[in-house]
């Protein structure tokens, strides 16, 4: 009776040492980031039974303010701050993969991808100022599609901020009057007989549904639901698909560097193959770790799941960071340090 007494005084010992030795860290902010932080931690997990990374998606407003505030560990990003609001509220960032959006439509007799847009045009189509297929500038982009005389119904969602973020950047890119009337998001009046649509499901049947529409949505669900997409115009001047491939070309012919803190938006970049509306997702963390443990936590966490997760980003519909993106973001890592200006992962 001792023996099984003293046997199960032991396993509970174990059980509760392995929860006392455990590191909690925790995360908020964007939800297009969060199912893949959330795939990466239970990775993760098994590989290091006692690292538990919680995640929960809101906004990245929201994510930026906690980390700030140091209510949470990290956050999730669709867009980069500028190196001047880095340095401002002692933080750092980096990248953890690639997505894309495109536009797609509803057009009787025109298949996936035939249908050609630029961003001057795209714009003029959600400002309303083209409001019919034929319209001579969508003409003068498609002259081998016969195009119909029939009212443009634009569908729109209330997005996730990331969603009409990274839309409204690249058509201020082109657009000076949308620059004026939006900023460099989505928000504002849209034109009249316009479709606002509430949820995904809501998107894909209301963009099957009403003919003569256009929409947009994130590349995977496009594919997904084989909805009919447009090609876009890229920086060079070709006309292509979105595709995954289309979206690492963006990546990789941005300029990624540690010095102007990865402040890098993949909306328009350069290069043949680079599709036009293209995205990081980003990573937010204070750059002197307010809890060392979990930052360094979470940092192994990061360099792990970047070197070994690539297959479950894709299982997940996420683009890995080419190898070149990948191997530039130790630097960023190294430098959050704890309360000596120790790095972290060097410690």
């Amino acid at each position: 009776m001792k023996n099984i007494l003293l046997g199960s005084f032991q396993v509970l010992f174990l059980v509760f040492s392995n929860q006392l030795l455990a590191v909690e860290a925790n995360g908020t902010g964007s939800m297009i980031a969060g199912p893949l932080i959330r795939v990466w931690s239970d990775a993760y997990s098994m590989h290091t039974p006692n690292a538990i990374i919680k995640y929960q998606g809101t906004n990245p407003a929201d994510g930026i303010k906690k980390v700030i505030s140091k209510e949470a560990d990290f956050s999730g990003m669709d867009m980069p701050l500028s190196l001047e609001q880095l340095n401002k509220d002692g933080l750092v960032q980096f990248p953890v993969s690639l997505g894309g959006i495109a536009p797609i439509i509803n057009l009787p007799n025109v298949y996936p991808g035939q249908l050609k847009l630029d961003g001057d045009v795209l714009a003029s189509i959600f400002l309303g100022e083209i409001n019919r297929w034929d319209d001579p500038a969508l003409v003068a982009l498609n002259p081998d599609i016969k195009l119909p005389s029939e009212h443009i119904v634009i569908i729109h969602r209330v997005s996730p901020p990331g969603v009409s973020t990274i839309i409204g950047d690249y058509l201020s890119k082109h657009s000076a009057q949308w620059k004026t009337q939006k900023g460099d998001g989505m928000a504002g009046k849209w034109p009249d007989g316009s479709v606002e649509v509430k949820d995904l499901t809501d998107n894909v049947a209301k963009n099957k549904e009403i003919k003569y529409s256009i929409g947009y949505l994130a590349v995977p669900q496009i594919m997904k639901n084989k909805l009919n997409y447009a090609k876009m115009k890229t920086k060079s001047g070709t006309f292509i698909s979105p595709s995954d491939e289309n979206i690492s070309a963006a990546a990789v012919n941005a300029t990624w560097d540690q010095s102007n803190g990865f402040d890098v938006r993949l909306t328009d970049q350069p290069g043949n193959d680079s599709w036009p509306l293209s995205f990081a997702s980003y990573i937010l963390m204070k750059k002197a770790s307010p809890r060392p443990e979990q930052g360094k936590e979470l940092l192994t966490y990061f360099k792990y799941s970047l070197r070994y997760g690539g297959l479950k980003a894709i299982q997940y519909d996420y683009i890995p960071l080419p190898d070149s993106v990948r191997n530039s973001i130790s630097s960023a890592l190294n430098s959050v340090v704890d309360e000596n200006g120790v790095s972290l992962l060097k410690n």
